[in-house]
C-alpha cells in the first residue's frame, strides 16, 4: 500500500475513535447532575406512594391495594389501636368509627345532627300535632365481612369516611336513619292522646320501647344489610339499637290554652277553699257564742273575791281608776 494511502487511513482511524470524556468538562457535569436528579425523583415518587398509617383506638381500618398494575382489592380489616406501620406503595387505609355513635333530634339549636331547631312532628290519637325529640345510640357492625360490604356498598357511595359535621357520615345517617325514626314515632303517637304523651312518663316509656324494638330491623332492611347494631354490640353479636325519647310537646298554642285552663281551674279551687275557710270561721264564732251563752253564771263569792283583788291592786297605783261591772251591766268607778 502506498505510503500516502496508509497515512490517510491512519488519520481516518484516529478521527473515528470517540474522544475520551473529561470529567471536568461541562458535558460530564450535566450528565452527573441528570443522573442524581433522576435518582432523587425516583426516591420522591417511591416515598410519596408509600403508605404508613396508624389506626386510632376509636376507628377501624380497611386496607385496600392501589396502583395501576394490580388494581384495587380488599386486603384486610385493621383493628382499632394498630400502631403506625408500612403497608406498601400506593395502598389505602380507610377509617370508619368503631365506637358508640349517636343520631340526635333536638329542639335546642346546634345540639342535634340537624343544626337549628329540629323535631319530628306526629299527630296524637286526638289529632294534636306533637313535636318529638330523641337520641339513637348505635355502633357499626365491625365483623370483617359485614363492614367490608358496608364500605363498598354504602360508604363509598355516600363518602361516609368524612366524619366532619354535615359531611358524608351525617348525610348517610340522614338518608337511612331519619325516615325510619319518623315512621316509628308516627305509628306510636297515633295510639295515645296528647296529654298522656306530654305528662305521663309511663306513656313516653312505652313509646320509647316500641320505637327501639323496630329501629334496628327497619334501618338495616332499608340500607341493605345488618350494618348497624346497638352500642353494646361486638364483632360476634349485633344487639338492638337504643332509643331515648327526650320530649313529646304539643304546639305552643295548645300549651298556652292548657296553661290558661289549668289556671282557671286553680282559681276555682282557691275560691272554694277560701269560701270553706270563711264558713268554718263563722261556724266557729257561732259555736263560741253559743258555748258562752250556755255557760253557768259566776257564783257571788267568786265575783266578790275578784273585786277585792282588783281594789287591792288599784289602791297600790295612784294613777289607777277601777271600774267594776256587775252582773246587771252597771259600773262603779272607784277613785284612787
Amino acid at each position: 500500500m502506498p505510503s500516502s494511502a496508509s497515512s490517510m487511513i491512519s488519520r481516518l482511524t484516529l478521527k473515528s475513535r470517540p474522544a475520551k470524556l473529561d470529567k471536568k468538562s461541562p458535558v460530564a457535569a450535566v450528565a452527573v447532575f441528570a443522573a442524581l436528579l433522576t435518582a432523587v425523583i425516583v426516591v420522591i415518587v417511591w416515598l410519596s406512594g408509600a403508605t404508613y398509617e396508624a389506626v386510632p383506638v376509636d376507628k377501624i381500618g380497611l386496607h385496600y391495594t392501589g396502583g395501576a398494575v394490580q388494581g384495587t382489592h380488599f386486603v384486610s380489616v385493621v383493628r382499632p389501636g394498630t400502631h403506625t406501620k408500612y403497608y406498601g406503595e400506593f395502598e389505602h387505609i380507610y377509617l370508619l368509627p368503631a365506637t358508640q355513635r349517636t343520631y340526635i333530634i333536638s329542639a335546642s339549636p346546634n345540639q342535634g345532627d340537624v343544626k337549628g331547631i329540629d323535631t319530628v312532628a306526629a299527630p296524637s290519637k286526638d289529632n294534636v300535632l306533637m313535636n318529638f325529640e330523641g337520641v339513637v345510640y348505635f355502633k357499626l357492625n365491625v365483623a370483617a365481612p359485614v363492614i367490608r360490604q358496608f364500605f363498598e356498598q354504602v360508604c363509598l357511595h355516600d363518602g361516609c369516611t368524612d366524619l366532619a359535621p354535615g359531611r358524608g357520615w351525617d348525610q348517610m345517617l340522614a338518608q337511612y336513619f331519619r325516615p325510619q325514626i319518623e315512621t316509628a314515632l308516627r305509628q306510636e303517637a297515633g295510639k295515645y292522646d296528647y296529654a298522656e304523651m306530654w305528662h305521663d312518663p309511663a306513656t313516653r316509656s312505652s313509646i320509647q320501647s316500641a320505637v327501639a324494638s323496630v329501629l334496628k330491623d327497619d334501618i338495616n332492611t332499608h340500607v341493605g344489610g345488618e350494618y348497624f347494631c346497638g352500642p353494646d354490640s361486638s364483632a360476634r353479636s349485633c344487639t338492638p339499637l337504643q332509643f331515648v325519647l327526650q320530649g313529646a310537646t304539643p304546639p305552643q298554642a295548645v300549651v298556652d290554652q292548657y296553661t290558661q285552663t289549668a289556671a282557671a281551674k286553680q282559681a276555682v279551687v282557691t275560691a272554694e277553699q277560701q269560701a270553706a275557710a270563711k264558713k268554718a270561721a263563722a261556724q266557729g264564732d257561732a259555736d263560741a257564742q253559743a258555748l258562752r251563752a250556755s255557760a253557768p253564771a259566776v257564783p257571788p263569792q267568786a265575783t266578790a273575791y275578784i273585786k277585792a283583788q282588783a281594789e287591792a291592786a288599784c289602791a297600790a297605783n295612784p294613777n289607777c281608776k277601777l271600774v267594776i261591772v256587775d252582773g246587771a251591766n252597771s259600773s262603779v268607778q272607784i277613785a284612787p
